[in-house]
């Protein structure tokens, strides 16, 4: 069944109705509460209720920002499109600790044979 408006050049909606109605979603007054939903999906996310926590400095402390970003997911709290940045920024981060730490133990090593090539 077509809905049973007019559009605003004077045609017929064209529209399939909305179960049980002569009308369309657009035309059965239901159009802004759908639109407001929508809205509320893509609204700006607000960190007011984010427990705050200091920048990461070690493997444990990604783990701990991981664990709490699940846990604010789960209630709602954290929108998914900054948990997944937050992933990935944790990942690149855990990859360059990685980096530091080899350096760390390899610089040090390099040294020293260097030092005893010398002699």
């Amino acid at each position: 069944m077509r809905c049973k408006a007019r559009n605003k050049s004077g045609g017929s909606c064209g529209a399939p109705a909305v179960n049980g109605s002569a009308h369309c979603v657009m035309h059965s007054g239901r159009a802004a509460e759908l639109g407001s939903k929508g809205g509320r999906r893509r609204a700006i996310f607000s960190p007011d209720k984010l427990k705050p926590l200091s920048a990461p400095k070690t493997a444990a402390d990604v783990r701990d920002l991981l664990a709490q970003s699940m846990v604010e997911l789960r209630a709602g709290e954290l929108d998914p499109r900054i948990a997944t940045s937050i992933c990935s920024l944790a990942a690149e981060f855990l990859k360059t600790l990685e980096l530091c730490t080899i350096e760390e133990v390899i610089e040090p090593l390099e040294r020293e044979r260097l030092r005893a090539g010398k002699d």
